[in-house]
């Protein structure tokens, strides 16, 4: 009977816990959807609503993957205290680092979430826009709410990207509002086939032969760079190594499988890239690669980032309390609006 019970208990609270996911996102875009026509007068008061509801909805995804989900984020590296003041619901950061590229290595199919971990603790969460796979413009309501944001959607076909890439930058540069342009050099997850190619392709083509990554991508980091170095203050690398394997998105949300995720910030003023010359960006990108290899090398052996002291930037889920009451209050609004029209 006890068990009967605690196996009731986990089942009603997953159904909740997947509400609660799934709600936030769908509110947030249909929010987003309805402030569409609002682009057709300015895209700079569109984008000035759009990152207000990011500002305000992905506080509550973090606090479901690192409160709820109980994984535990260990940042070392660079203090980021140091260039960033935390900004207001608009994101009007005062810091140093109102623009930047933030490039991770791409490990686990939720790694885009650590970009919001970061961007919350630099009051830059509702400025991130991250490239993300074409297939995901297609999941309903997430698809269209994700597109209003400003997310960047690559098929990681050249000659079809390059298109879509340059009109976003287009509009990063004319809209006027702060961004995080997220990206994962690599394109793919790491596997054991993936780092295998890798590897062949790099000893082919003369690279460097990594043990832990797979060579990036350098076309789309260099017209990131050669586009926007006027408008970026700095690029933020962030080196991402899991204590054990995480379950699928989902688990790590829900907390059935918490894990320690470790993340090395290194911060590189734009003033340090060669922002004029192709060929140098590309050996500064391939010499980030070596040095992030080398420190995944360094945590396999060690289990934790040996160079760079802990920094302590806690998330603290009581920020976000009113987030909260106003998501709950606008969930039950919206659920009362579709009873009304379907029964």
């Amino acid at each position: 009977m006890g068990n009967l019970i605690v196996t009731t208990f986990k089942g009603l609270f997953l159904v909740l816990y997947i509400v609660f996911i799934f709600s936030c996102i769908a509110l947030s875009d249909v929010i987003m959807m309805v402030s569409i026509p609002v682009l057709l007068v300015s895209r700079s008061y569109f984008r000035k609503i759009t990152n207000a509801i990011a500002h305000f909805g992905w506080p509550l995804i973090t606090l479901a993957f690192e409160t709820l989900g109980r994984n535990k984020l260990v940042f070392t590296g660079d203090s980021i205290r140091d260039y960033q003041n935390h900004g207001d619901i608009g994101g009007n950061c005062k810091g140093k680092d109102r623009n930047a590229l933030v490039l991770i290595n791409h490990t686990h199919h939720c790694d885009w979430l650590l970009s919001f971990s970061l961007g919350e603790r630099c009051g830059r969460i509702g400025n991130i826009k991250i490239a993300m796979k074409d297939i995901i413009k297609y999941v309903p309501f997430a698809g269209v709410g994700i597109w209003a944001m400003g997310f960047i959607f690559l098929s990681r076909k050249w000659q079809n990207d390059q298109p879509k890439i340059n009109k976003a930058y287009e509009h990063l540069r004319k809209d006027g509002e702060p961004f995080w342009f997220v990206t994962h050099p690599e394109g793919s997850r790491v596997s054991e086939k993936n780092l295998q190619e890798s590897q062949e392709f790099s000893r082919s083509r003369g690279l460097p032969i990594l043990k832990n990554l797979l060579i990036p991508r350098v076309k789309g980091f260099t017209s990131s760079v050669v586009a926007l170095h006027d408008e970026i203050d700095a690029i933020y690398d962030l080196t991402v190594a899991y204590k054990k394997k995480p379950g699928n998105i989902l688990r790590l949300l829900y907390g059935s499988n918490p894990t320690e995720i470790h993340i090395h910030v290194r911060r590189f003023p734009i003033s340090s890239v060669p922002v004029n010359d192709i060929k140098g960006i590309e050996q500064w990108l391939y010499k980030t690669y070596e040095e992030k290899d080398k420190l995944l090398g360094s945590f396999k052996e060690n289990g934790y980032f040996s160079d760079g002291k802990f920094l302590d930037q806690p998330f603290k889920p009581q920020k976000y309390l009113k987030n909260l009451f106003v998501w709950i209050i606008s969930l039950l609004i919206f659920i009362t609006i579709l009873i009304n029209l379907y029964f």
